[in-house]
């Protein structure tokens, strides 16, 4: 039902920001390529949602002989998928994130822009 699938959409997009964030704080090609890797495998083996990739599927599987329709997949997979991915990647990633670096990042002053100097060559 709903629950289980925004659920698994949120798990699903948890393992693929991290996966993200993993990659981009990794220094060597080698890392960068076993952060992205590991999560993303697992989000496939468990068998999580993804919406992006369920836009794929759902279509291809209606193509195929899916006994379904579009609004039955819209509302009973692409909704609550969309929210649990949302939910996953802004409050299991996002805000964590968020929460742990606000305070230790360098303070941000806005400066007045230059302006260009003109010169007046004779």
């Amino acid at each position: 039902g709903w629950f289980t699938i925004f659920i698994r959409g949120m798990l699903c997009n948890w393992m693929v920001s991290m996966g993200v964030v993993g990659a981009m704080i990794s220094t060597s090609a080698t890392g960068k390529m076993a952060a992205m890797w590991m999560p993303i495998m697992l989000f496939f083996y468990m068998a999580f949602e993804h919406s992006i990739v369920n836009m794929f599927l759902f279509p291809f599987s209606m193509i195929m002989g899916g006994d379904f329709t579009f609004m039955e997949y819209i509302m009973w997979n692409e909704l609550p998928t969309v929210l649990g991915n949302l939910v996953g990647g802004f409050v299991l990633v996002g805000l964590p994130l968020y929460l742990t670096h606000v305070r230790t990042s360098a303070e941000r002053v806005a400066k007045a822009p230059v302006e260009p100097v003109i010169s007046k060559a004779a």
